[in-house]
């Protein structure tokens, strides 16, 4: 194997942990690669970190945002710089396992234009236990299977720049669930394969991470069923996107945001009413909660 990859590292703020994740693209096995780190803005001392890399390995490059336009706009600004033929990605405060690389581009070059893998993952501080994540081993043609539920993890994918070009690359408009957005659009023309032993460890023992804000995350939810709500509506029919709606309900609920939540249930039960004992309870249900909504409107129009 001799083909470049190019290391794609969205960072906003990151100087006290980005160095974790460039050393563990250092320790590498397999060592043909770029590192574009795209600075989102940062306000801290990040830039001075990279530049202290980039200066000791000139493969290391550093690209600036002079305004902050979030991860998937960082992400599109590194992928449109690099020069490899294949995208991997890394988050600022996560780490690759030394074999990373080589175990994904073995497969990659010999099977399909995305591989991905499971990982391990830090809940809380102070854990020295690593344990599996558990990320759905897809492989194949997996769109149906990526309309009923989230799959790869974006620390854990590699992708060919070409088949990243036919998707016109990341939505920037998803502020979460990003990866799953991403692979729903793969999948609709790249077959899937997946290294079974993971490949990363996925820390989410920092505060700020975007996984840890519910309501961002409730919100990029229900953007990526509404985004391809048709397709899910087509392979898997109305009941999986009422699912769907009332799992983004969960998440609103979680995030204390209840008009949102009543919105989620209203489409829900109209996608698919079949799950109450009668129509009737079914449309005063409905009934109750377009009467909530109604009235949030009018108070908050005042």
């Amino acid at each position: 194997m001799s083909e470049l990859v190019s290391v794609v590292i969205p960072a906003h703020n990151r100087a006290f942990i980005i160095r974790d994740a460039l050393n563990s693209i250092l320790k590498q096995t397999y060592q043909n690669w770029e590192v574009l780190v795209v600075d989102d803005s940062s306000t801290d001392e990040t830039n001075r970190v990279v530049k202290k890399y980039a200066r000791e390995d000139s493969r290391i490059r550093l690209i600036q945002h002079a305004r902050q336009k979030g991860a998937q706009a960082a992400r599109n600004t590194g992928i449109c710089a690099a020069r490899g033929k294949w995208i991997a990605f890394l988050d600022s405060d996560d780490k690759w396992l030394p074999y990373s690389l080589e175990a994904r581009l073995k497969l990659a070059v010999k099977k399909s234009d995305v591989v991905h893998s499971d990982c391990y993952v830090l809940n809380s501080l102070g854990e020295s236990e690593m344990k599996r994540f558990g990320v759905p081993p897809m492989e194949g043609l997996t769109f149906k299977e990526l309309l009923q539920r989230p799959g790869p993890m974006f620390q854990a994918l590699l992708v060919s720049k070409e088949a990243l070009a036919r998707i016109a690359f990341l939505d920037e408009s998803i502020v979460s669930y990003q990866e799953w957005d991403t692979a729903i659009r793969l999948a609709r023309c790249c077959s899937f394969h997946f290294v079974k032993d993971p490949t990363f460890i996925y820390d989410c023992r920092h505060g700020n991470t975007i996984s840890k804000d519910l309501l961002r995350g409730a919100i990029g939810y229900e953007q990526v069923i509404t985004k391809h709500r048709w397709s899910i509506l087509r392979y898997l029919g109305p009941q999986t996107l009422a699912s769907h709606y009332r799992q983004a309900a969960g998440f609103y609920l979680d995030a204390q945001a209840e008009y949102e939540a009543d919105r989620c249930l209203l489409r829900a039960k109209t996608w698919w009413p079949f799950g109450h004992p009668t129509f009737r309870t079914t449309a005063r249900s409905v009934a109750k909660i377009g009467l909530k909504l109604i009235h949030h409107a009018r108070r908050h129009s005042c």
